[in-house]
């Protein structure tokens, strides 16, 4: 990105000294700009207070779905997003099953925003493929 460009959208760069001082944390992000290059998504579970700022979220309540369901089912949630970019989609599916169930306490429900009408539409296409049998 040349300099005029930078100014214009109000980057700085930072200095040899901050950079020295940069450790692997500050490379993560919750909430990815479109600008971003993107390597890896990292499965996290915290108090949703704390993960309001991320882009992909779910609330995770106690109930009686086990952790790998529940994982899946959010992971399906967050593939069929309209704001999902193919390359957050694609390091979505890179994310192993044992990374995800890691990262989530045992016996879970999910909620979420869209979660009802996504398993509507689930629902719908099974009986669909059902009845066209």
């Amino acid at each position: 990105m040349d300099r005029a460009a930078m100014e214009e959208e109000d980057v700085n760069e930072i200095c040899e000294d901050e950079k020295g001082r940069l450790n692997d944390m500050d490379y993560l992000t919750g909430n990815p700009l479109s600008s971003d290059i993107l390597l890896y998504a990292v499965p996290v579970c915290g108090p949703y207070s704390a993960l309001q700022s991320y882009k992909y979220r779910v609330k995770i309540i106690p109930g009686s779905a086990k952790k790998g369901k529940a994982a899946k089912t959010a992971m399906n949630l967050f593939s069929h997003m309209s704001e999902a970019t193919n390359r957050e989609k694609e390091l979505m599916k890179a994310c192993t099953d044992p990374e995800l169930v890691a990262a989530i306490i045992g016996n879970v429900k999910i909620t979420a925003a869209g979660l009802t009408q996504l398993k509507q539409k689930q629902k719908k296409g099974k009986k669909t493929s059902k009845e066209e049998s």
